[in-house]
């Protein structure tokens, strides 16, 4: 039996590299507002830890509709035979560990070590080397640069471009170049080499889809676990687009990209058994990637903008689609994040309201369902929109809308 436990600052205590790392406020308050989010991945024979009575009355009150793991008590301790968190650090381990579980049940440290070192963003480059070796269509190769002299040259050799942090959280880490050199970007990058070491520099690309492929690796062996289709802006992720993965596969399809999916996917799962060899990892991961167009409107895949070596929001929303959505609707999955006091309880109240939620056979056939109780004091929300038949939208128009 797995304990899940959704630790989103996890991307900010890999790039710190210390077991006594502290998150900042605004990382702890997202792990506490969305915290009953392993509740709609996990299996019913496993057991999920939620932080306070507010997040076990939600779970009191959805349990009776959907089919919900356990909640975790210190008396089940001896129960658990794998910790698994959203994504592992040294820090999640130690906390692990002071909650009292022993070794058996948690990776090692070296295995935490070569997880960070796979999750350092110049990998990507190897990974898409690799790639292109094997035939695949890729971009032009990202560059992994030391020094801010050089920075500064790779900025003004192009009209944009975008530079990255080897680690960060999702959307932070990112300046954008504008082909000149200017003071904010140069601070930015000083200050990422001079903590990480150095920095990941790529040629902006004409999005026009994000996607991922989700993955589950265990005893030296990696398995397609389905798509993700989501939306993101600059960088910062902002929700799924809910579908079959048959619709999106023809929804990507649609773009005529100069290599498919199925060589993108056999490929990439080679290469990366060849770069996870000897790796001790048991879970989920997904690989961000991106449709493109060049300067001729041909449009091109990027195999691998990101490699995401922990649970993340597309393998969350492709579970939770396949074990509590009525197959064949679409919908959308939102990660939201509001300002002011109250306001998100007042969508909450306006969209139970617009969207009623309308079971079928214990699935999601159409409506509105908060994935995470919502109070006055709630600044971060999760929720899906299940569209009602008469009215389901493509695919195109719920991505482009």
């Amino acid at each position: 039996m797995q304990l899940y436990l959704f630790n989103p600052e996890n991307d900010l205590a890999l790039a710190d590299g210390n077991a006594n790392y502290c998150a900042p406020p605004s990382a702890n308050k997202i792990a506490y507002d969305l915290s009953t989010l392993p509740l709609w991945f996990a299996d019913e024979e496993d057991f999920v830890l939620l932080p306070d009575a507010i997040h076990t009355d939600y779970y009191n009150t959805y349990s009776q509709i959907f089919k919900f793991p356990q909640l975790f008590t210190s008396n089940n301790n001896n129960s658990i035979t794998h910790c698994t968190p959203w994504g592992w650090s040294l820090q999640i381990r130690k906390r692990f560990t002071n909650m009292g579980f022993s070794d058996e049940v948690l990776p090692s440290i070296e295995t935490i070590n070569k997880l960070r070192e796979l999750s350092n963003r110049k990998v990507t480059i190897e990974i898409l080397k690799k790639l292109s070796n094997k035939g695949i269509d890729v971009p032009p190769l990202p560059q992994y640069i030391t020094t801010t002299e050089e920075v500064g040259e790779f900025i003004c050799s192009m009209p944009l471009s975008v530079i990255k942090a080897p680690w960060s959280g999702s959307g932070k880490g990112i300046a954008w170049g504008l082909g000149r050199r200017e003071i904010p970007i140069e601070h930015f990058a000083k200050g990422v080499i001079r903590r990480q070491g150095g920095v990941i520099c790529e040629k902006f690309l004409n999005k026009a889809v994000d996607f991922a492929m989700e993955f589950y690796f265990k005893n030296g062996k990696i398995s397609f676990k389905g798509y993700s289709l989501f939306k993101s802006t600059k960088g910062v992720y902002s929700g799924n687009i809910l579908a079959d993965d048959f619709e999106i596969e023809k929804f990507l399809n649609s773009y005529n990209p100069q290599t498919s999916l199925s060589q993108v996917k056999s490929s990439l799962i080679s290469v990366l058994e060849v770069i996870f060899n000897g790796f001790e990892y048991e879970g989920y991961f997904g690989v961000d990637m991106m449709i493109y167009s060049d300067e001729e409107n041909k449009y091109h895949i990027n195999p691998c903008v990101e490699l995401n070596l922990r649970m993340n929001m597309g393998a969350a929303s492709r579970i939770l689609y396949d074990k509590h959505i009525e197959s064949g609707k679409t919908g959308e999955y939102n990660v939201v994040y509001f300002k002011h006091k109250g306001e998100a309880l007042s969508l909450d109240v306006e969209y139970k309201t617009k969207y009623p939620l309308i079971l079928k056979n214990g699935k999601i056939s159409s409506g509105y369902l908060n994935l995470s109780p919502i109070t006055e004091e709630s600044d971060y929300v999760v929720y899906v929109i299940i569209e009602n038949n008469k009215y389901q939208s493509s695919l195109s128009s719920l991505y482009n809308r």
